[in-house]
């Protein structure tokens, strides 16, 4: 190996250089990379509800605390909306299946549970979207609150996943079409959604509330309160009829 002239004269005069010392190179924060399908985020109420772009945070392992499960990510189009093109391709039928819940069985889910779709745009290159799933409680008309979970959606237990069922509070039949008030589902009185209607198992096109209603007093059994789809969910959402029954 060749000397350069500096060592070559220290050498020759017995000067000892001093050592310089390698600086490692930091890894690249975690930040740096973005979120990716399984990722675990904990996110706060105001972030989840006001979606918009992505917080660059941390992930935290699915086994900690957590409000944020990564579902599916995507390249946004040029020219696009990208708040809302993430909202479209965040849908709850996606999210549903990407963890294993609310899984309809010829149209109809049984037990479902309180797992919503939330997304984000995502300010990187190549632009993209971020679509999740979180866990909520309802209260009333104010907005959804985040459940913490420890673990991801599939791996819920029988017992977390039936903390996540939906119950509520309600005074007379009137309160059972109102917005929720979130319940344990051991409490009594109670509204609980034992079943829903997917209704695209059904029809491609909105048949009308007549047929609707018809059908879904069939489906959902006399003692239950059946919800109609609103004209919202056929364009561009999911139209599912809550079958509601009243626990006394």
């Amino acid at each position: 190996m060749r000397s350069g002239p500096l060592l070559v004269a220290a050498l020759a005069l017995g000067v000892v250089l001093p050592a310089v010392p390698l600086v490692p190179v930091p890894p690249a924060a975690a930040t740096d990379r973005a979120p990716q399908v399984g990722d675990c985020y904990d996110l706060s109420d105001a972030t989840l509800e006001g979606g918009g772009w992505w917080p660059d945070v941390d992930p935290v392992p699915c086994s900690t605390p957590h409000t944020f499960e990564v579902t599916q990510v995507g390249l946004l189009p040029q020219d696009v909306d990208a708040f809302a093109f993430a909202r479209d391709q965040c849908s709850a039928l996606a999210v549903w299946a990407a963890v294993g819940v609310n899984q309809p069985l010829a149209g109809m889910v049984t037990d479902p549970l309180r797992i919503e779709p939330r997304s984000f745009g995502l300010r990187r290159q190549p632009a993209s979207w971020v679509c999740g799933a979180v866990a909520v409680v309802y209260r009333g008309r104010a907005a959804s609150s985040a459940v913490r979970l420890d673990t991801s959606v599939e791996g819920l237990t029988r017992r977390s996943a039936a903390g996540l069922r939906h119950c509520s509070s309600a005074a007379d039949d009137r309160r059972a079409l109102a917005p929720p008030v979130t319940v344990p589902c051991s409490t009594r009185p109670r509204w609980q959604e034992r079943t829903w209607i997917v209704w695209t198992a059904f029809y491609d096109d909105d048949p009308g509330r007549a047929e609707l209603r018809a059908r879904a007093g069939v489906l959902c059994g006399p003692r239950a309160v059946p919800s109609l789809p609103s004209a919202a969910d056929w364009d561009g959402g999911v139209p599912i009829t809550r079958c509601h029954l009243k626990y006394p």
